[in-house]
């Protein structure tokens, strides 16, 4: 009988970042273990529940973040999470924050309504009463068609690519977000049934930090 494929899997934890190899059953039951665990494939949150039965292969970038980071003493906050399994609450330290929102290219965090730098995030002064909000991954399934964005932000110009559920997730994500979609500004409110194609030209300018735009 086959033995079945163990994967390399980085995880981080209290005590620090390692990586181990395990099997997807082993992967599936570590990530099922602990509440508000994680799981990063190939840069995107994956839902526990789906991960069993996953396509998985040995080119898998896989990470797990279990449990909290920080410490027992430090101060926690509630963090707002929109991903692919919908809307939740975590309560977590303010490195494990940090640590989550570095984990996946182009995770967003709001920090009352304002867009923050992931490389600012670990040395601001956040309060108990700090709203914060997560974006981690991509929203709308591996399925789902994707688009280039062109965002204009408070560390500058760049490129990502979302599909149109996240889109408007992260347009609503903060107040003032604008979109332009063919140099048009369009209403978020509309802009999760908008048709768009591989051809639309799509601009978003979230809240900003300190500052205003230059363009």
């Amino acid at each position: 009988m086959q033995e079945p494929m163990k994967f390399n899997v980085e995880i981080a934890d209290a005590t620090g970042h390692s990586v181990v190899q395990m099997t997807q059953e082993e992967l599936t039951h570590k990530a099922e273990a602990a509440q508000g665990t994680w799981v990063f494939v190939n840069d995107q949150m994956v839902s526990t529940n789906d991960l069993a039965e996953m396509n998985l292969d040995e080119t898998s970038q896989i990470r797990l973040m279990p449990g909290l980071v920080g410490g027992q003493d430090a101060p926690r906050y509630v963090v707002h999470i929109a991903d692919a399994t919908g809307h939740s609450e975590v309560v977590m330290t303010q490195a494990e924050l940090t640590d989550r929102a570095e984990a996946a290219k182009g995770t967003w965090v709001f920090v009352n309504d304002q867009m923050v730098s992931t490389s600012d995030l670990a040395e601001m002064t956040l309060e108990a009463d700090s709203r914060i909000r997560l974006m981690p991954g991509l929203i709308g399934g591996n399925t789902a068609p994707t688009f280039v964005v062109q965002i204009a932000d408070a560390t500058g110009h760049s490129e990502v690519v979302m599909t149109q559920a996240e889109l408007t997730e992260r347009a609503e994500g903060a107040k003032g977000t604008w979109v332009f979609v063919n140099d048009q500004l369009v209403n978020t409110s509309e802009l999760a049934e908008m048709a768009l194609d591989a051809e639309s030209r799509i601009r978003m300018v979230p809240g900003l930090v300190g500052g205003g735009l230059h363009f």
